[in-house]
């Protein structure tokens, strides 16, 4: 069963590690967007008074503008700079970032099959980084070791930013949490790790960055393991 796993893990990697990349690491730069933004544009956050008669609620419903460095992240993280023409609608760069975000789904799922030890004893080896065995034992660790304790938050993160790229997601998912204003919100809050203010969004900030490595320190795994084949085939 794990060698099934195994060649699913590694063909669907292979060809969406890349993308996968991309998507985490430009959602890792948009973590701190807030804390960023109104550090260094501290007029963005000052209360502003709504026009006379509009009330409070008016006030309420205006948009800060966002910096540009994070309208480009943005537009990268969900569409791929290549964002729809009207809201709702599809475009080529949010349907690819859907697919891509579906197979990290699955990718991660079989990740977690392969990674669980077997015996009592392994369960140490799949928890710890060994940097005095070489440079190969050092980034398998790093892909198997770190990628496990970042896989809950990765899962969090896709299973929840699904509800943007498929309407057909959003309406089952809503169908079974129920549709409204809080869920939405609830969602919003576990994708981007506001729900648990700093804390949760540096531990998002550190596991968006650990699944932006994982496709690469994968690649770099599936090469030397070619590399060597090679070597043993010629020999």
């Amino acid at each position: 069963m794990k060698r099934l796993f195994a060649k699913l893990h590694l063909w669907l990697s292979l060809p969406a590690g890349i993308l996968i990349s991309i998507i985490c690491l430009s959602g890792a730069a948009l973590v701190f967007e807030q804390e960023i933004t109104q550090m260094v544009r501290p007029e963005l956050y000052q209360q502003q008074s709504p026009p006379a008669g509009e009330g409070v609620q008016a006030g309420k419903k205006q948009k800060r503008p966002s910096l540009p460095f994070f309208q480009t992240m943005r537009k990268v993280h969900r569409w791929l700079l290549d964002p729809p023409a009207r809201k709702g609608e599809k475009s080529v760069g949010k349907v690819v970032v859907g697919v891509s975000t579906l197979v990290m789904v699955i990718i991660l799922a079989s990740g977690l099959v392969l990674w669980w030890p077997r015996t009592r004893r392994a369960w140490k080896h799949r928890l710890t980084v060994t940097a005095d065995k070489g440079r190969r034992r050092f980034w398998y660790d790093m892909h198997v070791s770190v990628g496990f304790y970042a896989t809950l938050l990765l899962l969090l993160m896709a299973l929840t930013g699904l509800t943007w790229s498929f309407g057909w997601y959003r309406e089952a998912a809503y169908s079974l949490l129920g549709n409204g204003p809080e869920l939405k919100k609830l969602f919003y809050s576990l994708h981007t790790g506001s729900w648990g203010g700093l804390a949760t969004k540096t531990l998002y900030f550190i596991a968006s960055l650990i699944g932006a490595m994982l496709p690469l320190t994968g690649y770099y795994l599936w090469w030397k393991k070619r590399k060597q084949q090679r070597l043993h085939t010629a020999k």
